[in-house]
């Protein structure tokens, strides 16, 4: 465990030292402003794990400001999950608004953030980079300066959470299972955001263009029997939970999603006097089915007849056709 403390020293001293053990501790540039310099003192520990950092600071009135290094969203910048224990008024990301002993929210170490309470406080933050945060919140950048209480709701559980975990990291058993913790969290946060934050334009926009890269991958794998959702997931590196999401804002899953496609497919095919010769099986396993009777559930209750009806209705009419346009 990293431990910081500042002793009764120089003002500047005290300072300086405290900026950098924050730099150290939140992987980016934060400065202290002490509303009384000549009082001021902050201890800090904090503990490394799994990419991530979770710390506990306590600190006389001050204000807490940062310089963005990098304004780049997809950069690999951190972003930082935090509780107060006392009404804290924080700007970030053009927000403003009191957070309650008890709340927390997301900043951002990209975007401007002030912070400042009317007296000393205790704050615990989950810091981690923002690739690991991506993958299981779609668009983490648009939670960011939004208020979630502590006192009720599912945002509550993550409150608990923090609290719990740092209670671990005292006496020493975080190792084992920081990672799987955190892991918990931000699935729960994930939610959290998909419930609380607004769903504007904005995030339309950047969740849709998402989407739409996914579907395209989706589209390039869809005849691979191994496409599921929880490979895709592994494959481009972000949770299931990540997945579910984005679809849900289209009120689809991404499983009905990849069987649909699927099944255009085989409807495709089966009326194509080219696979006339095909059986209907073999047909549904070029395209992913593994099991026939599935299949044939699963296209009855797409299409409303079985794959046997549309291949003759279709194969038919198109005969028909030729031999009026031959004649």
């Amino acid at each position: 465990m990293l431990s910081y403390t500042v002793e009764p020293r120089k003002t500047a001293a005290r300072v300086d030292y405290w900026n950098q053990a924050m730099r150290e501790v939140f992987r980016s540039t934060w400065n202290v402003d002490p509303v009384r310099p000549a009082d001021f003192h902050m201890s800090m520990k904090a503990v490394p794990f799994g990419g991530m950092v979770l710390s506990r600071a306590s600190l006389s009135q001050a204000l807490i400001s940062n310089r963005p290094e990098q304004a780049d969203d997809g950069a690999e910048h951190p972003y930082y999950i935090y509780i107060v224990n006392r009404r804290q008024h924080v700007t970030t990301a053009g927000r403003e608004f009191d957070l309650l002993p008890g709340d927390f929210t997301l900043a951002d170490s990209a975007q401007p953030s002030a912070m400042i309470t009317n007296g000393p406080y205790t704050t615990i933050g989950l810091t981690m980079p923002a690739s690991l945060l991506r993958r299981h919140v779609p668009a983490p950048e648009e939670a960011v300066g939004i208020r979630f209480s502590g006192s009720s709701g599912l945002s509550r559980t993550i409150s608990i959470m923090l609290i719990s975990m740092w209670k671990l990291a005292e006496s020493d058993g975080l190792r084992e299972v920081g990672t799987k913790l955190a892991t918990n969290l931000l699935e729960i946060f994930s939610t959290c955001c998909y419930i609380g934050t607004p769903k504007g334009a904005t995030k339309q926009s950047g969740t849709g263009r998402r989407r739409a890269q996914i579907k395209s991958l989706i589209g390039d794998a869809l005849r691979d029997p191994e496409l599921t959702v929880e490979n895709l997931a592994r494959e481009i590196g972000v949770s299931s939970r990540y997945l579910q999401i984005l679809f849900a804002e289209e009120d689809d899953t991404v499983s009905s999603y990849i069987r649909r496609q699927r099944l255009e497919g085989c409807r495709r095919q089966l009326a194509d006097p080219e696979w006339q010769k095909h059986s209907i099986t073999e047909i549904a396993f070029s395209w992913g089915f593994n099991n026939a009777a599935h299949f044939a559930r699963a296209f009855r209750d797409q299409f409303g007849m079985s794959a046997r009806d549309f291949r003759k209705r279709a194969l038919g009419g198109l005969r028909a056709l030729e031999t009026s346009t031959a004649g």
